[in-house]
Protein backbone atom coordinates (compact mmCIF):
# COMPACT_ATOMS: atom_id res chain seq x y z
CA UNK A 1 0.00 0.00 0.00
CA UNK A 2 2.99 2.31 -0.32
CA UNK A 3 1.32 4.11 -3.24
CA UNK A 4 -1.82 4.86 -1.21
CA UNK A 5 -1.33 8.27 0.42
CA UNK A 6 -4.85 8.52 1.88
CA UNK A 7 -7.82 6.34 2.71
CA UNK A 8 -11.43 7.49 2.98
CA UNK A 9 -14.43 5.75 4.52
CA UNK A 10 -15.60 4.31 1.20
CA UNK A 11 -12.24 2.67 0.58
CA UNK A 12 -12.07 1.43 4.16
CA UNK A 13 -15.53 -0.13 3.86
CA UNK A 14 -14.45 -1.88 0.67
CA UNK A 15 -11.36 -3.22 2.44
CA UNK A 16 -13.50 -4.42 5.36
CA UNK A 17 -15.78 -6.26 2.93
CA UNK A 18 -12.77 -7.81 1.21
CA UNK A 19 -11.26 -8.97 4.51
CA UNK A 20 -14.55 -10.51 5.63
CA UNK A 21 -15.02 -12.37 2.34
CA UNK A 22 -11.44 -13.61 2.51
CA UNK A 23 -11.81 -14.71 6.14
CA UNK A 24 -14.93 -16.67 5.25
CA UNK A 25 -12.85 -18.56 2.68
CA UNK A 26 -9.86 -19.12 4.96
CA UNK A 27 -7.71 -16.51 3.21
CA UNK A 28 -5.42 -14.23 5.19
CA UNK A 29 -4.64 -10.76 3.84
CA UNK A 30 -1.22 -9.28 4.57
CA UNK A 31 -0.68 -5.55 4.10
CA UNK A 32 2.67 -4.04 3.21
CA UNK A 33 3.97 -0.51 3.83
CA UNK A 34 0.78 1.24 4.91
CA UNK A 35 1.39 4.99 5.01
CA UNK A 36 0.61 7.17 8.05
CA UNK A 37 -2.80 8.55 7.06
CA UNK A 38 -4.29 5.22 5.98
CA UNK A 39 -2.88 3.56 9.10
CA UNK A 40 -4.48 6.18 11.35
CA UNK A 41 -7.84 5.69 9.63
CA UNK A 42 -7.51 1.91 9.96
CA UNK A 43 -6.55 2.15 13.64
CA UNK A 44 -9.45 4.50 14.45
CA UNK A 45 -11.94 2.19 12.72
CA UNK A 46 -10.71 -0.98 14.44
CA UNK A 47 -9.61 -2.39 11.09
CA UNK A 48 -6.21 -3.46 12.41
CA UNK A 49 -7.85 -5.71 14.98
CA UNK A 50 -10.06 -7.18 12.25
CA UNK A 51 -7.05 -8.06 10.09
CA UNK A 52 -4.61 -8.77 12.92
CA UNK A 53 -1.67 -6.50 13.73
CA UNK A 54 0.79 -9.21 12.68
CA UNK A 55 -0.62 -8.96 9.14
CA UNK A 56 0.62 -5.39 8.73
CA UNK A 57 4.25 -5.42 7.64
CA UNK A 58 6.67 -2.56 6.95
CA UNK A 59 7.97 -3.83 3.60
CA UNK A 60 7.13 -6.21 0.79
CA UNK A 61 9.86 -8.62 1.87
CA UNK A 62 8.48 -8.69 5.42
CA UNK A 63 4.97 -9.19 4.03
CA UNK A 64 6.17 -12.11 1.91
CA UNK A 65 7.84 -13.63 4.97
CA UNK A 66 4.55 -13.27 6.87
CA UNK A 67 2.67 -14.87 3.98
CA UNK A 68 5.07 -17.83 4.13
CA UNK A 69 4.35 -18.16 7.87
CA UNK A 70 0.61 -18.18 7.17
CA UNK A 71 0.95 -20.79 4.43
CA UNK A 72 3.07 -23.10 6.57
CA UNK A 73 0.78 -22.80 9.59
CA UNK A 74 -2.20 -24.21 7.67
Amino acid sequence: MRSVPALDSTALNALKDLVQVCKSKGITIVFSHVNDQPMKVMEKAGFIELVGKVNFQPSISAALDRAEEVIHSK
